[in-house]
């Protein structure tokens, strides 16, 4: 364990702490949350993800209650209409993937969203990849088919749901980057929520049933928990950066393990752990790369500041 998570103490490595402590709770958050999914078998995925995100919003009553409709101020209203578009195609990929796929699977399988995001950030805001991150790149794809296996003649359609859930949902991060340079982890959570219902309730009505009170009950848990999550992590971005919280993540693949054993008799097969290993490692490394990529540039930026005011 880290050296500053031993010692507890003021200033910044308190802040640290929160950040690491709110990371790792999300991370719980959202494996349960992924449990009591793969628990709704009868009920279908679409109607599950149209109720998690009517009951996400309505956990986030306490905030409307406290500051009325000031949550849902924003300036760029398109984007999070954009967000939401992208994000309820990515949305049933992973409901669907989530019931009939093992939790530890779930887990491995998403550590791939950043090898998107780099792709992604190359393509649309011309980034450079330099022969290092494209090796990060072609490690995590070996993760990958470590634990999808194509070679075995088997469809795992859960693995490739998951996997096109996190490409559309890479796609979905960058226009949230953009959002959160003005928006609130409430407002942005707030009106996910929102549009994300109105725009899976097509999905869901197509597969109607009626929940039954205890189904009720499960698909409001399923929604706290998934609100919980949501600002989980987005308050321990902003207590921290992204590089030095992406260690930390691992741990949803052990809690992905955990709870599917517990709940579920699930054994993660060496594969996903393998396999699930090598992507977290190859996003590490892409974490990090970007982070120090980020520190120079602002250094260089900083030095022509500098010899500028110097020539004037």
């Amino acid at each position: 364990m880290p050296r500053r998570i031993l010692t507890i103490a003021s200033g910044p490595d308190r802040v640290f702490l929160r950040a690491v402590l709110l990371t790792v709770g999300a991370s719980l958050s959202f494996n349960l949350m992924n449990a009591v999914i793969q628990y709704l078998q009868n009920l279908h995925a679409f109607e599950v993800a149209f109720f998690r995100n009517v009951f996400g919003l309505v956990a986030l009553t306490p905030f409307f209650l406290r500051n009325g409709l000031t949550p849902l101020k924003t300036s760029v209203f398109h984007l999070h209409g954009a967000r939401a578009l992208i994000n309820v195609i990515s949305m049933m990929c992973f409901f669907y993937a989530i019931q009939i796929t093992p939790l530890a699977e779930v887990a491995s399988l998403g550590f791939t969203l950043p090898l998107f995001v780099t792709v992604y950030a190359a393509i649309f805001l011309k980034e450079r990849l330099r022969a290092r991150r494209l090796t990060a790149l072609g490690v995590g794809l070996i993760g990958a088919l470590i634990i999808v296996q194509p070679w075995t003649g088997q469809m795992n359609i859960g693995a490739y749901l998951l996997l096109a859930g996190s490409a559309i949902w890479g796609i979905a991060l960058l226009v949230i980057r953009v959002i959160g340079r003005t928006d609130s982890a409430v407002t942005i959570t707030a009106w996910a929520s929102i549009l994300l219902a109105v725009l899976s309730f097509p999905f869901a009505l197509s597969v109607w049933r009626w929940p039954t009170p205890e189904e009720y009950a499960w698909l409001a848990l399923i929604g706290c928990l998934g609100t919980i999550g949501a600002l989980g992590v987005s308050q321990a971005l902003r207590l921290a950066e992204t590089s030095a919280l992406m260690p930390y993540d691992f741990i949803k693949l052990i809690w992905a393990g955990l709870v599917g054993f517990i709940f579920f008799s699930q054994v993660p097969t060496v594969a996903t752990l393998v396999g699930g290993a090598i992507v977290f490692a190859s996003t590490l490394y892409l974490t990090y790369r970007e982070a120090k990529l980020q520190r120079e540039g602002f250094a260089r930026t900083q030095q022509q500041a500098k010899g500028g005011d110097f020539g004037s």
